[in-house]
């Protein structure tokens, strides 16, 4: 076995090791991101509910929400139906995928 045969595996895995961890640091900051806004929201409008400055109609908030859920959901569904014709290999896969865990754990 002579090392120029194992440096394409060895920078496949590396490369996309750090590409994991950054996308997993990017996915973490903009899940607080969201979560932070989102309960912001809600917040001001329990705060102008309260106030009886608004009233919430919490069945129509529940059907939106499921429905925005299933949407994303279905979208979700779709982006990995087209890629099945992209095989990424496994040691790509897994640099990846190990990656990614350590980028969600850390930050």
């Amino acid at each position: 076995m002579n090392i120029e045969s194992l440096f394409p595996t060895v920078t496949s895995v590396g490369g996309a090791f750090l590409i994991g961890i950054l996308l997993g640091y990017f996915v973490k900051k903009v899940i607080k991101i969201l979560m932070f806004v989102t309960g912001g929201l809600v917040g001001i409008l329990l705060y102008l509910q309260q106030q009886q400055i608004i009233s919430v109609n919490i069945e129509r908030l529940e059907a939106s929400l499921a429905f925005i859920l299933n949407s994303t959901v279905s979208s979700f569904d779709n982006i990995t139906r087209t890629g099945d014709t992209v095989t990424l290999g496994i040691p790509l896969a897994g640099g990846l995928s190990a990656g990614l865990a350590i980028g969600l754990m850390k930050g």
